[in-house]
């Protein structure tokens, strides 16, 4: 049985809601110190979208063209 890798889903609509948050344009790295900012955010849900973009910049990402 060969194992298929699993994609994470993300709905167009919420594509780049964390750079508008941190008031980033779409396609600049998010640094560190920017990605601290919403990790302590007083807004639950940057909060919870800065952590995905923590545990996601772990995760292992193709090149482009494969």
């Amino acid at each position: 049985m060969v194992a298929t890798r699993k994609t994470i889903q993300i709905k167009k609509s919420h594509e780049g809601r964390l750079h508008k948050d941190l008031n980033l344009p779409m396609g600049q790295p998010i640094e560190a110190a920017k990605l601290e900012e919403a990790l302590h955010s007083s807004d639950p849900v940057v909060r919870k979208r800065g952590q995905f973009a923590k545990n996601a910049h772990h995760f292992h990402h193709p090149k482009k063209g494969q």
